[in-house]
């Protein structure tokens, strides 16, 4: 089965409860800040700084990325960038990692907006050399063009293939809302899930907060 056909199983699926995955369940919060520099119509830079803790255990990780943006609007754009991840608590964990990927946006209807993501990542996690090919659906409730103090609801699901492995080995998905309170301000909250096949925790429930400013 290929990766768009496990991508586009029902939300409800991939966030809903996993009977055997839920008493390997971990809970964790993942915020970030996301800063966008727009320095011609179809360009764009972003800094990410994003973190993520385990809040029964001792993981605690911290990512620093850096992306350059295409943008062909209005139906997408591609990106190339690179992150590092650490464990901010001792050396135990050390990810570098290539992000490549195109994004196509497409209007369901004048509310109603499907974005699909194709992702590559090249990594290296604590020397060691691997890939990661991931696709996401996104759908999203938002007006357009977009405007300041509006709500924007929205799902994912996505697939996760790990060259380790050689097989999919997570399926995740959000629900959330993207809170807009100017053109250059926005806040998303949303809820994840992760299910995996081939690691631990076979599942992580997490809530996130993403505050994104666009100079």
């Amino acid at each position: 089965m290929g990766l768009r056909m496990l991508v586009a199983l029902p939300l409800v699926a991939t966030l809903g409860a996993c009977g055997s995955a839920r008493a390997q369940t971990t809970n964790e919060v993942w915020p970030e800040l996301d800063v966008y520099w727009r320095p011609a119509e179809h360009q764009r830079s972003l800094l990410e700084l994003s973190a993520s803790a385990e809040q029964e255990g001792p993981k605690h990780e911290a990512t620093v990325g850096t992306y350059q943006d295409y943008l062909f609007l209005p139906r997408g754009y591609v990106r190339a960038g690179y992150r590092f991840t650490f464990s901010t608590r001792d050396a135990s964990y050390r990810e570098s990692r290539v992000v490549l990927e195109s994004t196509l946006s497409h209007d369901l209807s004048t509310l109603w907006h499907l974005a699909d993501r194709i992702r590559v990542e090249p990594r290296w996690v604590n020397g060691a050399f691997s890939y990661r090919i991931r696709e996401r659906l996104h759908v999203q409730r938002e007006r357009r063009p977009i405007r300041a103090w509006a709500l924007a609801p929205y799902g994912t699901a996505e697939a996760y293939y790990d060259s380790r492995y050689r097989t999919i080995a997570r399926i995740g998905g959000r629900i959330g809302n993207v809170f807009r309170f100017s053109p250059t301000r926005s806040l998303d909250v949303y809820l994840a899930r992760q299910v995996n096949s081939r690691t631990l925790p076979r599942a992580i429930d997490a809530l996130g907060l993403t505050l994104a400013l666009t100079y």
